[in-house]
């Protein structure tokens, strides 16, 4: 077996387990600063659990829908920042895996929103999915091996 044919079977393998595995269910941190320091900006995962959303319970309201997202919401009232991180709902292309959204209301009160598509990326403001950083590095092995 050649070189080209050994890295090309390896980018195959690798490309079936990183899309294909990942199924229905996704990993989130949840947490609420309110409760635990940790959970605010700058964010400490390494000292924080994780949740299978799958197992987690379902907001009566939202009874028949599966989570499929990670969110993060950063809520500012009177010059105290509380940030929650948990499992989402709700879907949006238009706005899962992109910038966060900013709103802002009365009594002074400043929220950002962020939600994401990949396993534990509610660690931050904005991320890239894993699954694009997964094809662009075999697009990448490809062009190197050609």
């Amino acid at each position: 077996m050649t070189v080209n044919n050994k890295v090309s079977m390896f980018v195959t393998l690798f490309l079936f387990i990183t899309l294909f595995s990942y199924g229905e269910s996704i990993v989130c941190y949840q947490c609420n600063s309110a409760f635990d320091p940790r959970c605010g900006d700058p964010f400490d995962p390494y000292t924080l659990g994780t949740v299978n959303c799958s197992f987690q319970p379902h907001p009566e309201h939202l009874s028949n829908i599966e989570p499929t997202i990670c969110r993060k919401v950063s809520q500012t009232t009177e010059g105290k920042t509380r940030v929650v991180r948990g499992c989402g709902y709700v879907t949006d292309e238009s706005k899962d895996d992109k910038a966060c959204a900013r709103r802002t209301g009365t009594h002074n009160v400043v929220a950002h929103y962020c939600s994401c598509t990949g396993d534990l990326c509610n660690d931050a403001n904005t991320k890239i999915s894993n699954h694009g950083i997964y094809g662009l590095f075999s697009i990448l092995i490809i062009l190197l091996v050609n």
